[in-house]
């Protein structure tokens, strides 16, 4: 991704999770990307959480820390090739693109006080989907999935609007370096159901978040694939990432976004729900 279309103003949704899975609330926030020399200077805005109705003790824990987030976070991010260097001070750590507007990473963030794993993926130029995990090393607390857009579209809300028919788009299969090694179509309702048509012998955990579905698989002798993928129905579209590992080295990865006629689509922006973006819009 070119720096000029990295930076800009963007308005983001965030939907809280415990790590059961239980929906604890939505917060706000505000990320400015802007380009200085050779880094980009990133500014994230973090507002308090909106805590859902009737949550549990352990989800009212998650909201308390998802709190000590709030207020302006700052950090630059240096682009190295495909590599992503985040160099402090508030986040620092690294990530990869594996392909334009595709992006996954881990780090910490010194000052909250926790480290993390992330993910993004850009379904068109207007919405990003987004999301990851916080840790104390390796002790989930919260999982977090989200959506972005342009400043410009007020902030953003992921609803449930399920589409029962197949979604259509193309599977990129990728080099751990980054090199683009095969594209093919992809006619599904997830990339689950193709893995499942391939290889009957698959053997899995899944855990969902709302909208956030993630899987952990064994699918041939020494051969194992974690995959996480995102529906945002209010494009009807269903986007992932798969990281499939040959003996504990990563072989190759799978980046897929599908849509419900195989077109791009926009979406309205709208207020954050309090229902774990489940609403009948």
């Amino acid at each position: 991704m070119s720096t000029a279309s990295f930076v800009g103003d963007w308005l983001v949704s965030e939907y809280i999770y415990t790590p059961v899975g239980e929906f604890a609330g939505v917060t706000r926030q505000r990320r400015k990307l802007e380009s200085q020399s050779d880094v980009i200077r990133v500014i994230q805005i973090c507002e308090p959480v909106i805590v859902a109705e009737g949550i549990s003790d352990q989800a009212r824990s998650v909201v308390e820390i998802m709190n000590s987030r709030v207020g302006e976070f700052i950090f630059d991010l240096k682009l190295v090739g495909k590599a992503r260097h985040y160099l402090g001070e508030d986040v620092i750590g690294g990530g990869f693109s594996w392909r334009d507007g595709v992006l996954t990473a881990r780090g910490l963030w010194p000052r909250f006080g926790y480290n993390f794993t992330s993910f993004s993926i850009l379904l068109n130029p207007n919405r990003q989907v987004t999301g990851g995990k916080y840790f104390l090393a390796n002790q989930e607390v919260a999982t977090i999935v989200g959506v972005a857009v342009p400043e410009t579209e007020g902030y953003p809300e992921m609803i449930d609007r399920k589409n029962s028919g197949k979604y259509h788009g193309e599977r990129f299969s990728i080099s751990p370096d980054g090199e683009l090694l095969e594209t093919t179509t992809l006619e599904s309702d997830s990339l689950l159901s193709d893995l499942q048509e391939q290889a009957p012998a698959l053997k899995m955990k899944e855990k969902e978040y709302g909208p956030l579905l993630e899987v952990e698989a064994v699918t041939a002798p020494g051969e194992t694939v974690s995959l996480l993928e995102v529906r945002d129905y209010a494009t009807d579209t269903i986007a992932g990432l798969a990281k499939w590992f040959r003996d504990e080295k990563l072989s190759h990865v799978q980046v897929y976004i599908l849509t419900a006629d195989g077109r791009p689509q926009t979406a309205n922006s709208g207020q954050p729900s309090t229902d774990g973006g489940r609403s009948d819009s």
